[in-house]
């Protein structure tokens, strides 16, 4: 008997990153993001939203992407501004009304992603059908997260 092929279809993957005051965190964890879906190699987009921020989140954050997309022009990168702190959970839905993936990984500002991370948290999900999940990041079918979001 043969060994299936591996598949070398990519599902295209969302990353949320939902932020209030983050402007210390937020250029080091885009940077590793960008490294990270680079090393990817399928759909991936980068979703910052600034829950309301008093600082320069925002600017910081749309400076790094736009930094970031020079040297990865292929990975989409978007910030979405609230102009008042709505709280965590409406940041997810925004994002998640944002973004184009099947896969929607949630990280959190303080993040810091070694270049395989995303390569790796997408394999393990799709073999296991588990959310490989840690402090910082959470991973989810998208369908799924938008159904949690929306109980709430």
């Amino acid at each position: 008997m043969q060994a299936q092929p591996k598949s070398i279809f990519k599902p295209p993957v969302s990353i949320i990153v939902p932020a209030y005051n983050g402007e210390r965190l937020i250029p080091a964890c885009l940077t590793s993001l960008f490294k990270s879906a680079a090393q990817y190699g399928g759909f991936c987009e980068i979703i910052v939203v600034d829950d309301g921020s008093t600082d320069h989140t925002y600017e910081m954050a749309w400076a790094t992407i736009q930094e970031c997309r020079g040297k990865q022009p292929h990975i989409v990168g978007k910030v979405v501004r609230h102009t008042a702190k709505l709280g965590r959970n409406h940041a997810l839905k925004t994002g998640a009304n944002k973004a184009f993936g099947t896969i929607i990984a949630v990280v959190e500002p303080q993040a810091l992603w070694k270049p395989q991370t995303l390569k790796e948290l997408v394999e393990t999900f799709e073999k296991h059908g588990k959310n490989p999940s840690n402090s910082t990041t959470a991973i989810y079918k998208a369908d799924t997260l938008r159904k949690l979001l929306w109980k709430t």
